[in-house]
């Protein structure tokens, strides 16, 4: 529980940062939640225990939310643009397709649905497995993913030739970039791990 609590702290904003920081007030960031213009939290936490001293026992619990810190940047633009669902939903896809375009990956490469990633996103979803949560660096996770198991057949194919090498490379380290580290408990069985770790140790190395 220690090693999460730190990752989260480290990462993460708990929910009265991030509305200390933001401005907004909680009740204003549930409204947004409930209609669909800013996220959940990406995690929640329910502690539980007792404590114990000469003076007796107690017991103890606690919840806390977490919010990825590119929250902070989507609460600022929901205050722009006054909470509006239809409006922040056509900034994330504004945002997604400059993301993807970034990348100059050819049309086949680029297929990502940003229509259900947003749903994702309100979710709280992709606070779990991108660094910020913001949807550019979402869009790029999404395509690169998918770019990197193509080429690879997901981690399956016995070797590359140079092109396909170098190729999967960059993909491996932008990749690298946007997604999370993952926190202690999810790590194993993350993208990261598969896409970034397993992949460069596969077909990355001097030995591969």
């Amino acid at each position: 529980m220690e090693d999460l609590l730190d990752y989260l702290r480290r990462h993460f904003l708990a929910e009265p940062e991030l509305l200390a920081r933001s401005g907004v007030s909680l009740d204003t960031l549930r409204g947004w939640q409930r209609a669909g213009a800013a996220p959940w939290p990406s995690y929640r936490l329910t502690l539980s225990g007792e404590a114990a001293s000469c003076m007796g026992a107690a017991a103890l619990s606690a919840e806390s939310a977490w919010y990825p810190q590119g929250m902070l940047c989507w609460l600022g633009q929901a205050l722009a643009l006054d909470g509006e669902p239809e409006r922040l939903r056509a900034c994330f896809g504004r945002q997604w397709r400059a993301g993807l375009a970034a990348l100059e990956l050819p049309p086949a490469e680029a297929e990502p649905d940003w229509e259900a990633a947003w749903r994702d996103f309100l979710a709280g979803g992709y606070g779990v497995c991108t660094r910020a949560g913001l949807p550019g660096e979402i869009a790029q996770k999404e395509a690169l993913v998918s770019l990197i198991d193509a080429l690879t057949e997901r981690q399956s194919r016995p070797a590359l030739d140079p092109a396909r090498r170098e190729r999967l490379a960059w993909a491996v380290t932008v990749l690298d970039g946007v997604a999370a580290p993952f926190a202690p408990h999810e790590r194993a069985a993350s993208s990261r791990a598969r896409c970034v770790d397993l992949t460069r140790r596969l077909y990355l190395t001097e030995a591969a």
